[in-house]
C-alpha cells in the first residue's frame, strides 16, 4: 500500500482509495479517464466525465487535476458480484504537476518533424505509468515492453522532454489482435513526452547519430508467418 498516493479516488464524504488509473493522453494534451482499479480488486468504468478542475483552484491548493466521473463496477470478486454494474459519482484526484503541464505555443509545437499522437497508459497510486497503446497515423499498437525510459531531445522533431522506447505490435482498434491476419507487424517506437503532450517523429532522422528508435515507416515483420 502506498503511504501517500497521488492517484486516488474518493467519494463524498467517503475516505481517500488509492487506484490504478487507465488514461488517454489526447494529441491536444488533454486527459480522458477510462477506468480504475481498486485495492478490493474491483474494476470501474468510466461512463461520463462531469468535469475536469486544476486542484491549484481547489480549497486545499495544490498541484494537479481532480476529475469528477460517473463509472459503474464492470468486475468485481465473486464473492460481490451483487456489486456489478452499480453506478457511482466518484472524485478521481490525479495529484502531480505532471499531469496539468501548461501548454504553451513555439515553433516546437508546428514542427513538421513530429506528429501529437493519442497514448493510453495505466497510471498507479505512486505516480508510476507504464504505455500500454498509441496511436500513429491512424494506426494502433499494443506496448508489449518498455525498454528504456530516458530525457532525450530530438532536433529534428523540434522538441525535448522524455523519450520512451517501446517494442510495439500492431493490432486492431477494438482488440489486441494482430490488424492482419497473416501477418504480425512489430516495431521499436520512440514515444515522448513534452509538457503536456505524446510525439513520435514523423519520418528518419540522420541528424542524430546515436538514435535507435524506430521511425514511423520501420516495419518489424516476421517474414510472413503470424507470430
Amino acid at each position: 500500500m502506498v503511504d501517500k498516493p497521488v492517484i486516488y479516488s474518493m467519494q463524498t464524504d467517503g475516505p481517500l482509495v488509492p487506484i490504478t488509473v487507465r488514461i488517454e493522453w489526447l494529441p491536444d494534451g488533454r486527459i480522458v479517464p477510462q477506468m480504475y482499479w481498486t485495492p478490493d480488486g474491483c474494476c470501474h468504468q468510466v461512463s461520463h466525465v462531469y468535469e475536469m478542475t486544476l486542484l491549484a483552484f481547489l480549497k486545499n491548493k495544490g498541484e494537479g487535476l481532480r476529475f469528477k466521473v460517473m463509472d459503474e463496477i464492470i468486475e468485481t470478486m465473486e464473492q460481490e458480484e451483487e456489486l456489478l454494474h452499480v453506478q457511482y459519482e466518484t472524485y478521481l484526484y490525479f495529484a502531480d504537476a505532471w499531469f496539468s503541464g501548461k501548454n504553451f505555443i513555439d515553433a516546437r509545437y508546428l514542427h513538421a518533424g513530429k506528429e501529437y499522437v493519442p497514448v493510453i497508459l495505466d497510471v498507479f497510486p505512486d505516480g508510476g505509468y507504464e504505455l500500454i497503446y498509441f496511436g500513429v497515423h491512424g494506426e494502433r499498437y499494443k506496448v508489449e515492453k518498455t525498454v528504456a525510459v530516458e530525457p532525450r531531445g530530438s532536433f529534428y522533431a523540434g522538441g525535448i522532454g522524455v523519450r520512451h522506447k517501446v517494442e510495439a505490435r500492431q493490432v486492431n482498434d477494438d482488440d489486441d489482435e494482430d490488424a492482419d491476419p497473416n501477418i504480425s507487424v512489430r516495431r521499436f517506437a520512440g514515444v515522448y513526452f513534452e509538457v503536456n503532450k505524446w510525439f513520435v517523429k514523423t519520418r528518419g532522422d540522420h541528424n542524430e547519430q546515436d538514435n535507435p528508435s524506430l521511425r514511423h515507416e520501420q516495419l518489424l515483420r516476421d517474414g510472413g508467418r503470424k507470430i
